[in-house]
């Protein structure tokens, strides 16, 4: 495999890892805002390694992705106290949510912009993607302790 594949994955399967912690860490303390910020984020590492699978012609590299979701979701699930109770921190669910709303603002001005609706695209999907860009940015103003 070339380099810049085996560096694709590495970086997918990392992405991938904190996305199944924070899945993990949701699940084992009953929380959504977690869960469904790691589905998100591991359904899109999980798809970037089909892409790549599909386009070498290699599904190890797709299987190594899902071990990764799935290993940290154990691992942050069943253990490693420390790291869950730092993804459930008021600060990290801040960037989570803002995530999460950055994509829905992408995915209803995708959306409206579909449907023909290009200027309500623009104000609509572009206001919801900066408001969770502006939550995005709090997470990280708590995260530096300002």
């Amino acid at each position: 495999m070339p380099v810049y594949t085996l560096s694709l994955l590495g970086l997918a399967g990392l992405v991938g890892f904190w996305a199944g912690a924070a899945t993990g860490a949701g699940l084992r303390e009953r929380r959504a805002l977690p869960v469904a910020w790691g589905l998100l984020v591991g359904a899109a590492s999980l798809y970037a390694g089909h892409a790549v699978a599909a386009g070498i012609g290699s599904w190890g590299g797709l299987a190594w992705l899902a071990v990764c979701f799935a290993g940290g979701g154990l691992a942050v699930g069943l253990g490693l106290r420390g790291l869950r109770s730092w993804l459930l921190r008021r600060a990290v669910v801040s960037l989570m949510a803002g995530t999460l709303i950055m994509a829905f603002g992408a995915l209803l001005g995708a959306m409206l912009y579909q449907g023909g609706l290009e200027a309500l695209s623009l104000i609509l999907g572009g206001a919801g993607f900066l408001f969770g860009a502006m939550w995005f940015g709090s997470g990280l103003k708590q995260l530096r302790g300002k």
